[in-house]
């Protein structure tokens, strides 16, 4: 099962300090499918071996019973790639969308390690340019909106876009 999972926030704190090292460690116990790509997007403008530079360079942080050695990570770096996207900017989601056509994995995750303000725009964003489609997943990290009536309106502009079985709110604790 070919699979993206393209990461939201790529260079943001989240990605760094839970979901990269948490990755590999699923990557090391062989329990990340095979045949899969994980693509950070950012505003940042990286290539794909800077983002794998920056990502390596992070690991040092890691515990050292986590960290990879050389040749794991070299292995799991293959996997890396990068994006830069603008959320703003609706021709960058054409870009991803592009970016995602050329290789028609079976499951896209679109995963929002983003600012809860950012939900609802990146949602629309992904809708407009044709990535909502049956084989998309979109995971939204909590806290969902500050209060409960910007919650309800992430809620109800994800729904607009994907259907219920598509979307996966979760603690980032969960996602670790």
């Amino acid at each position: 099962m070919s699979f993206d999972l393209v990461l939201f926030g790529g260079t943001g704190d989240l990605a760094w300090r839970k979901l990269m090292p948490a990755l590999f460690q699923a990557f090391r116990h062989g329990t990340l499918p095979a045949g899969g790509r994980i693509i950070g997007v950012a505003r940042d403008e990286l290539s794909d071996d800077q983002y794998r530079a920056l990502i390596r360079a992070r690991f040092d942080e890691v515990e050292l019973a986590k960290r990879p050695t050389p040749e794991e990570f070299d292995r799991f770096a293959a996997l890396l790639h990068f994006l830069r996207v603008d959320l703003s900017k609706p021709q960058d989601y054409e870009r991803l969308a592009v970016n995602l056509r050329e290789r028609n994995a079976d499951t896209v995750v679109m995963y929002l390690a983003t600012a809860p303000s950012l939900f609802t725009a990146a949602c629309e964003q992904l809708a407009a340019a044709g990535l909502n489609t049956p084989k998309t997943r979109i995971v939204l990290e909590k806290p969902l909106g500050h209060d409960l009536a910007s919650n309800r309106a992430i809620n109800e502009t994800v729904r607009k876009v994907l259907s219920e079985n598509q979307i996966f709110r979760i603690d980032h604790y969960l996602g670790k």
